[in-house]
């Protein structure tokens, strides 16, 4: 298997597309999946401006935005917020993954949570947190594959979210 994990490219566009097709009516997770991506272009330049914090909407913080390329296939996608609003202090942490249906069940998340947080420690960010539903058994054990110790849990609209620090 070919891995590597990139800045958000113009040259994924067309798996980009691909992803999100497949992800169907599922949640799209991490939050720039979220962002239009009608203007492909448009999407890579708002992404470049998130990382320095430039025309941020109100409740974001500045992040950074990886993606996980699988034999020349996006595969995944990981969020950095680079610092913890009141919000994210609650539900949301410091990273955000999600892994495309396709490539789930191998160890892709873990890979690519692994990376996302030495990307944290470059930045100074310690501990890492990173927040999931205690339903999501997948992601619970990614989190703890890469040293996540349960900090606190919460209720958030009738879900317990677990709420993990990385200290290494």
């Amino acid at each position: 298997m070919d891995i590597r994990i990139i800045s958000p490219t113009e040259a994924f566009e067309s798996c980009y597309r691909q992803y999100i097709d497949e992800l169907g009516e599922e949640e799209r997770y991490p939050m720039p999946m979220d962002l239009s991506y009608q203007d492909f272009p448009a999407l890579i330049q708002t992404l470049e401006e998130y990382k320095y914090g430039i025309n941020l909407p109100d409740g974001l913080v500045p992040n950074s935005t990886y993606w996980l390329i699988c034999n020349n296939k996006l595969a995944g996608v990981a969020n950095l917020r680079h610092n913890l609003n009141e919000q994210l202090s609650h539900a949301g942490g410091h990273i955000g993954i999600g892994i495309r249906p396709r490539f789930r069940g191998v160890g892709l998340g873990a890979l690519l949570l692994a990376y996302t947080v030495e990307k944290a420690h470059d930045k100074s960010i310690k501990p890492v947190m990173v927040h999931c539903y205690g339903d999501n058994a997948a992601s619970v054990g990614m989190i703890t594959a890469c040293g996540g110790q349960l900090d606190s849990q919460i209720e958030l609209d009738n879900k317990t979210v677990l709420r993990y620090a990385i200290f290494r």
